[in-house]
């Protein structure tokens, strides 16, 4: 049409030459407004109606509109019952969109609901494993990752955390617990943890953390893989401080490994490299406990970036994209409530912790002290402090009061004087540095006595993968703890500032 195409009709270019383009935003469209030779009282409003030849403007007088001539009144009530007729009208049409919105939305969550719970193995087991919780009271939830697909019904799984939230205060605490520990399950003997769903499906899961911990658990929730990645990229990313380099492409779960490498530093984690950050455990020594310390890590990223309210929009995006990835016994308010905790506690109420223990192949076996501690701490609700992984016993110690002998069993010249360099920057004491007897050692290790504590804090000052030994007679030193270098030592990947766990 092009912009003169409002001079097709007769006259109209020079109406809009007298009196202004009705397209100018600057001006009062012609039906809305009144000059001394146009006086309708509704003009195009209504053209059937009897229109009121007002006074001039010269002419007008001031005073009561009920001392007016009753054409003036007959004026002002037809106004004043077609506006509360237009006001009515909108005011309606606007609730019906409102109450119509609020079914659909209604209808929506339910069918999210649906979906969710429509894919739980036995709804109806599952409810019978777990403990009710009481409308607004504290409770417990069984967070489950695992690498199923879509239909199958046996798979171990591959993540396991508690988490404790307290609607009210809006604080939450997670208790990771790794993998491999040994407990008891009923019917089958010892076995690694993860097996209990394998064997017993969500019921044996729930069965097996409530006899480790002692906790009872109220809500059952599990996740494959898919959903994970889903529910990140949903959300735009999460950005998240990565504390060391990871290259592990048994942790990539893409079909050609282009996420198996993550960089060192602050930066935004799609959800395919999100997942190898959550899984990434084989280029570590203690492997299982370093990749929970990362996964703790993340829940705390993401705990600050849902409580921003960019993110907050993205939310019902989110729990679309991953309703078919998830099983879980929770109704629509359970589901609310726990978001609202979430979004609510950030990373400042939201406190972490692993059940640690020592290896003996093929099982961990739990720290019952440290376990104990930690169960105390939640059912008490308060953070679990600095020594909750610290093993047993363990007291806050400072590096001014851990003596370090360091040892090269790697063969890289230098590697001792690296290592002496480090911990001395980091005010340890290092009143020993040599060579070891055999430059044999694969991986570096860090071995106590009885000082579990001081040997994590300088497993902390030193590069992630460090494995952890206990002494027991099998090593000779006279200082706090032995570090002895590997053929693994990177001076590259050592932390700028210490690796520590709320």
């Amino acid at each position: 049409m092009g912009k003169h195409s409002n001079q097709n009709s007769s006259g109209s270019g020079r109406e809009d030459r007298r009196r202004g383009s009705s397209s100018d935003p600057r001006r009062i469209p012609a039906e809305r407004r009144r000059t001394p030779g146009d006086h309708s009282a509704s003009a195009g409003a209504n053209a059937s109606e009897e229109s009121y030849q007002l006074s001039e403007p010269s002419s007008r007088r001031r005073g009561s509109l009920e001392a007016a001539p009753a054409r003036l009144r007959v004026e002002r009530d037809r106004r004043r019952s077609r506006t509360k007729r237009i006001a009515f009208i909108v005011a309606g049409s606007i609730l019906a969109l409102l109450a119509v919105a609020a079914v659909a939305g209604f209808f929506y969550l339910k069918s999210l609901e649906s979906t969710m719970q429509g894919t739980t193995l036995d709804q109806k087991n599952i409810s019978a494993a777990l403990t009710k919780a009481k409308p607004m009271e504290p409770f417990n939830v069984l967070i489950l990752g695992a690498d199923y697909r879509i239909g199958d019904k046996k798979y171990r799984s591959d993540s396991m955390m508690v988490a404790h939230i307290d609607p009210k205060t809006k604080r939450v605490w997670l208790l990771s617990i790794p993998r491999d520990t040994r407990v008891e399950v009923a019917g089958h003997g010892t076995q690694k943890i993860n097996a209990a769903h394998f064997l017993d499906g969500p019921e044996g899961a729930i069965k097996a953390t409530e006899n480790l911990t002692g906790l009872k658990i109220n809500h059952y929730l599990e996740m494959n893989f898919s959903g994970f990645k889903q529910a990140v990229d949903a959300l735009g990313g999460v950005w998240i401080d990565v504390p060391v380099t990871i290259d592990d492409t048994q942790a990539d779960a893409t079909a050609k490994n282009t996420a198996s490498h993550i960089d060192a530093g602050y930066q935004l984690l799609d959800g395919d490299h999100a997942l190898t950050f959550m899984r990434a455990r084989h280029q570590f020594v203690d492997q299982d406990f370093s990749r929970m310390k990362n996964q703790q890590l993340f829940f705390k990223a993401l705990a600050d970036q849902i409580a921003k309210i960019s993110s907050v929009a993205k939310l019902p995006g989110v729990v679309s994209a991953v309703a078919p990835y998830i099983r879980t016994d929770m109704s629509l308010v359970d589901m609310v409530k726990t978001a609202q905790s979430l979004k609510a506690a950030g990373s400042k109420n939201l406190y972490t912790a692993t059940v640690k223990g020592e290896w003996k192949s093929p099982y961990i076996y739990p720290d019952e002290t440290l376990l104990a501690k930690l169960v105390a701490d939640i059912e008490a609700e308060r953070p679990f402090d600095s020594t909750a992984t610290a093993g047993s016993g363990a007291k806050t110690v400072s590096a001014s009061s851990v003596t370090v002998t360091v040892r090269n069993g790697s063969g890289i010249a230098g590697a001792a004087k690296q290592v002496a360099s480090i911990l001395k920057a980091k005010n340890f004491k290092v009143p020993e540095t040599g060579n070891a007897n055999q430059n044999v050692y694969k991986n570096t290790l860090i071995v106590y006595k009885d000082n579990l504590a001081a040997a994590e804090l300088v497993a902390s000052t030193l590069p992630p993968g460090t494995k952890l030994v206990q002494s027991r007679g099998m090593y000779s030193f006279s200082s706090t703890v032995l570090v002895v270098v590997g053929k693994d030592w990177d001076v590259a990947k050592v932390p700028v500032t210490a690796i520590t766990t709320k």
